[in-house]
């Protein structure tokens, strides 16, 4: 046979097998590409799922855990309630939020307790062991007792007013001190506020009462921890998958560079190996 007809055939046969070959096989799945790249938000770095956000997909994260980037800093939406996101720990599945209606402000118009978090294992996000409530009474009459300086102050605010009304903060539960008498006094107040925040936050405000350090304690944040389907998470990036959300079955997915996967990647590529051969 003509050398240069043998070499034909051969090139024939090389494009009919690689015509056979998946084309996954050469190109990694889109949805895997841009999931394994991090991104930024506002100040914050190198974030990854189960958040979402910016130029990242939402096939990427969570739907809970979409990220607001366009201010100064990034914020979440929890139950409808506005957080700014002080930082994010991927590693340990927490991050610190502060209320953003009270950002350097202890006197925001609309007057609304921090939204209630089920500490239930159903919970996607839930409030860390060291997050506590602090209690804050708005445009309170005079009280003709005394207030032990530990627990309670004042401090000033006008809502809807020229003058300021009497306002108080409370760092502990004062039932449980024994003192319902006062408790029972703030009853009278116009609106009462609960917050969280962190229980050193709240010692200190406790040892160090003033307006500013109010103020400190309430812009510090406090620590949520999340699980986002965080065990069959950890099994898709050890099978070399990226972490995601399938928005159709509203489910956790696992993409991997040939495709989605439930759980991991291991089992579908052993699979698509053995097909192909």
């Amino acid at each position: 046979m003509h050398p240069y007809l043998l070499l034909l055939q051969l090139l024939v046969i090389l494009v009919v097998l690689l015509s056979g070959v998946p084309k996954s096989l050469g190109v990694d799945d889109e949805r895997y590409l841009n999931c394994s790249q991090s991104f930024q938000c506002a100040k914050l770095e190198n974030i990854g799922y189960p958040f979402w956000g910016s130029n990242r997909p939402d096939y990427c994260g969570f739907p809970e855990f979409r990220l607001n980037c366009s201010g100064d800093a990034p914020t979440i939406s929890i139950q409808e309630q506005e957080f700014r996101v002080l930082s994010i720990n991927q590693s340990q599945s927490t991050l610190t939020v502060a209320r953003a209606d009270y950002w350097n402000n202890v006197c925001p118009t609309a007057l609304t307790n921090t939204t209630t978090i089920d500490n239930s294992s159903s919970r996607i996000l839930q409030f860390a062991s060291d997050v506590q409530q602090l209690l804050l009474f708005y445009a309170c009459p005079p009280l003709n007792i005394p207030l032990p300086p530990q627990l309670t102050s004042q401090f000033n605010c006008t809502i809807n007013s020229t003058a300021n009304s009497i306002n108080y903060y409370v760092t502990e539960d004062l039932n449980d001190f024994g003192i319902s008498n006062i408790s029972s006094s703030f009853g009278t107040c116009n609106a009462t506020v609960t917050v969280r925040v962190s229980q050193s936050a709240a010692s200190y405000l406790a040892l160090n009462t003033s307006e500013e350090n109010l103020a400190d304690a309430l812009d510090s944040g406090f620590n949520l921890i999340w699980d986002a389907s965080n065990t069959l998470c950890q099994q898709c990036q050890g099978s070399g998958g990226q972490c995601g959300y399938n928005t159709s079955s509203t489910e956790f997915t696992c993409y991997c560079k040939d495709g989605p996967n439930p759980s991991n990647c291991a089992g579908m590529n052993a699979t698509k190996q053995t097909n192909f051969f």
